[in-house]
């Protein structure tokens, strides 16, 4: 049995994130205008977010796990809201890093970017590939849907930075990143609450 102590610890980190970075970001006076290329870039995301679920979906396997709803809601929320406060945070110090050399935009979202994509890695290939269940496929007949996994990671980070940066806009991300992790517990059948083991052939 487990209680995902670890993952509400990682979001307790999210909630310092965003106390400590974010500020008046997290509740802005102004409103955002209409904008057609905004509503074009987050739409863009949005159907980035599908494909993924869909990828994700079909090169993935639950194990015999039983979906757990709780956890589809609690980690939706919590990891969607804390992590996007990490990534942003994350962001914007390389975009500060940047910022004491150049004041080109585009050099400036780069900086931020690789902060943002670096510590994405980072924790995806240290904390979540150990937090989550055994889950990847393999089946032969799916092996095709891997190929389109990381380009889609790639993608996705640059729509949610590009939200951010241009924007300024922290809680359409964190919307779009709470649709991606609904999708992988819907898809893995991962619980916050207990750990179950599966054994075959007894």
């Amino acid at each position: 049995m487990g209680t995902g102590i670890y993952v509400v610890l990682y979001w307790a980190v999210g909630v310092f994130c965003a106390i400590l970075f974010l500020g008046e970001e997290l509740f802005p006076q102004k409103k955002l205008e209409r904008d057609w290329k905004r509503t074009l870039l987050v739409f863009t995301s949005l159907l980035l977010v599908i494909f993924n679920a869909f990828i994700y979906k079909n090169s993935t396997e639950t194990m015999g796990r039983p979906l757990d709803y709780l956890s589809m809601l609690v980690f939706g929320l919590g990891n969607g809201i804390c992590e996007t406060f990490i990534f942003i945070a994350c962001f914007k110090l390389g975009e500060s890093w940047m910022a004491k050399y150049t004041d080109k935009k585009p050099f400036l979202f780069l900086g931020g970017l690789l902060i943002f994509m670096a510590f994405s890695g980072f924790i995806h290939g240290t904390f979540w590939i150990n937090e989550l269940p055994p889950h990847l496929t393999s089946d032969p007949e799916k092996m095709f849907y891997k190929a389109f996994f990381m380009p889609l990671q790639l993608a996705l980070a640059i729509s949610w930075a590009l939200i951010y940066f241009l924007y300024r806009d922290i809680w359409t991300v964190a919307f779009l990143h709470i649709l991606v992790d609904v999708s992988v517990i819907y898809s893995i059948h991962y619980s916050l609450f207990s750990r179950h083991i599966i054994t075959a052939g007894l």
